[in-house]
C-alpha cells in the first residue's frame, strides 16, 4: 500500500470546500461551511452561523482559521478509510511487522493474519 499526503493545513481551501452548510432549513443548499459548533456537530453558512449564535450564546463555534477543532470531513474520511491497493475495500486491520494499514484482501495476500490487530 502506498503512502498517500493529505493536507491537514489550517484555512486549505480544498478542505474546508469539504465541508458544506448541515441546516436542513438553508436555502443555500450546498454553501460552503464558514464554521463548526462542537455542541451540534454541525457546520453552518455564514447566515446560518448567525442565527446559530443568537440562539445557542453558549455553545462554542470555530472558525476556517480553527479548523483542527472541525470534524474530518465525510469525503476526507472515505479517502482515508478505503484501501489504495483493493478499490471498494476498508481498511480494517493495522499489521504489526509492516507497521501498514490494511483491508481484509492486503492481510490474506500479503501479511500475516497473527501480526495484525483490528481497528476501532
Amino acid at each position: 500500500m502506498a503512502a498517500t499526503s493529505v493536507s491537514l493545513q489550517k484555512n486549505d481551501p480544498e478542505k474546508i470546500a469539504a465541508y458544506s452548510c448541515s441546516k436542513s432549513s438553508c436555502k443555500n443548499k450546498n454553501t460552503e461551511a464558514e464554521a463548526y459548533c462542537k455542541n451540534c456537530n454541525s457546520c453552518f453558512c455564514g447566515k446560518c452561523v448567525n442565527l446559530h449564535n443568537q440562539l445557542f450564546e453558549d455553545h462554542q463555534t470555530y472558525g476556517p482559521e480553527e479548523m483542527e477543532n472541525w470534524p474530518v470531513a465525510m469525503a476526507t474520511q472515505e479517502f482515508l478509510e478505503n484501501c489504495e491497493v483493493h478499490k471498494g475495500k476498508k481498511l480494517k486491520l493495522f499489521c504489526e511487522d509492516h507497521t501498514q494499514l490494511c483491508c481484509n484482501t492486503c492481510v490474506l495476500l500479503n501479511h500475516r493474519y497473527v501480526g495484525c490487530s483490528v481497528l476501532k
